[in-house]
């Protein structure tokens, strides 16, 4: 399961540049928006594949960029883009 997980990490970014519901190209985006987004698209992937491993880093990392560079809503709009993203691809 770590496999698809890392699979699914590596479309994300290989794909994430051509994605048309991106407001913000992937070369763009700031590195705490790629980390909320990334957060959000590993959260969705892991409701659905009923997957425990979580990478606390990078939950503190988007949440420290959700608190002091993004904003709470801004931050939630970057969530949800990366869940849609991982919808998008199922």
């Amino acid at each position: 399961m770590r496999n698809f997980l890392v699979t699914i990490f590596t479309l994300f970014l290989a794909t994430s540049i051509y994605a048309a519901q991106e407001s913000r190209n992937l070369l763009e985006q700031t590195q705490c928006e790629k980390a909320v987004e990334l957060h959000g698209f590993l959260s969705r992937a892991q409701l659905d594949c009923n997957y425990h491993y979580t990478s606390q880093e990078l939950v503190h990392e988007s949440d420290k960029c959700t608190k002091h560079e993004l904003g709470e809503k801004y931050g939630r709009e970057v969530m949800r883009l990366g869940m849609d993203q991982f919808e998008a691809r199922k």
